[in-house]
């Protein structure tokens, strides 16, 4: 009603619960003013066609059609020749589509372009288009900023026109929807509900921050977080095929499901800060990284709230065994508003004022994405990834520039 003068089309369909589509379809199509209603459902009857078109819905979509469709084309081929799996045959033969264990035919309206053809995944690798990058931010404490730093490089990345999907591996205690302003992530808990989640499902247990940035976790129920781990691996390997982008804030014990992130992850981020024993925390971390199975060209030294002032030390000490040769970066010191801000749901805000600690992550993050070679066409990226670390002069009398 309140859309008058502004004809958006509208998509019902493929709701769990509530209302039912096709009440909901007619209710918009008689009450509201869009310009077009299509309802997508699956096994769509005649009697149901009919009864749309009496309510005024313009459109009625069948995905099950749609995902057949998709494997007689992709049989065919590119070339024109014809592919000769059972599941292509299949669809071409007008047969219904494999449904997984809850009852939902796989892949059924992901726009990753997959089929439900492709009932197991693809290994990790060989999706079109390539495997996106997966980086885990570690810490052997809380309070050093993990989680800031992760929430800031999704938003970047983002900006730079990189899709993104950031997971936070902190099930219990999670708070990286915070730093959004969400209200109520979606629980991540429902993805060991019916067995092995489907892809439908994992698409549907995230909640949308921005274009192209979706967040999934935590759990709304802490004690759930077992539930979860052992789905933790599939859920990361449908992602990095799903996105350029895969950000992972984890809780400071390592769990299972952040054992099998880190395995899992082109490059591990050791966070701390310079509070005493932080270095020392963060070498033991970097110590059990290594003890499953990552290897040290992997892991990266990350030292937040630096003084940009102060003299840094990335030459390993005793302290810091498992950190040897590692890449160093060094997030500046924004102030203590920083926290306030991003307590208050403000991460966009923060990124948008930019200042020397978002400068400073932006560097963080397009040098280990140029190095591995997933660097974004963007103007903003390629600066960051190229410009030279130097050190702010001193002059008497300067206030230290604040980030907000």
């Amino acid at each position: 009603m309140d859309s008058v003068g502004t004809p958006w089309g509208v998509i019902v369909g493929l709701s769990e619960s509530g209302v039912s589509d096709m009440n909901l379809a007619a209710a918009v199509a008689h009450d509201g003013m869009a310009g077009s209603v299509v309802l997508v459902t699956r096994n769509a009857s005649g009697s149901l066609r009919s009864r749309a078109a009496q309510a005024g819905i313009d459109t009625v979509i069948d995905m099950g059609e749609v995902d057949a469709a998709v494997a007689v084309a992709r049989s065919k081929g590119s070339a024109g020749g014809a592919r000769t799996d059972d599941a292509a045959a299949s669809a071409a033969e007008g047969t219904k589509p494999p449904r997984d264990s809850d009852g939902v035919p796989f892949a059924l309206d992901e726009p990753d372009g997959l089929s439900w053809s492709e009932r197991d995944m693809a290994p990790a690798g060989s999706a079109e288009g390539g495997r996106g990058s997966m980086f885990v931010f570690v810490s052997g404490r809380g309070g050093v900023g993990k989680t800031t730093i992760a929430s800031e490089c999704a938003v970047v990345a983002s900006s730079w026109g990189m899709s993104v999907a950031v997971v936070d591996l902190d099930l219990s205690c999670g708070n990286v929807y915070a730093g959004f302003g969400v209200g109520t992530p979606v629980d991540l808990a429902k993805l060991g509900t019916n067995g092995v989640p489907s892809i439908e499902t994992m698409g549907r247990s995230c909640v949308r921050l921005a274009n192209d940035l979706c967040l999934w976790g935590p759990c709304e129920r802490p004690e759930m977080a077992e539930r979860v781990m052992p789905h933790v691996g599939r859920l990361l390997e449908y992602l990095v095929q799903r996105y350029q982008l895969v950000l992972v804030d984890t809780s400071t014990t390592f769990t299972d499901a952040v054992a099998e992130a880190v395995q899992k992850a082109d490059r591990v981020f050791v966070v701390h800060d310079g509070a005493p024993g932080s270095i020392g925390s963060a070498g033991r971390t970097s110590l059990l990284v290594v003890r499953l199975g990552v290897a040290r060209t992997r892991m990266v030294r990350v030292e937040n709230v630096a003084n940009p002032r102060a003299k840094s030390t990335p030459v390993p000490g005793i302290s810091q065994r498992g950190l040897e040769g590692a890449p160093f970066f060094q997030v500046i010191d924004g102030g203590p508003e920083v926290q306030e801000v991003a307590a208050a749901g403000g991460i966009r805000e923060l990124v948008k004022e930019g200042g020397p600690m978002v400068q400073s992550v932006k560097v963080m993050l397009a040098r280990t994405l140029a190095e591995l070679g997933a660097l974004p066409p963007d103007e903003d990226a390629r600066l960051a990834a190229n410009v030279e670390a130097k050190r702010p002069k001193f002059k008497f009398f300067s206030r230290r520039a604040e980030v907000v």
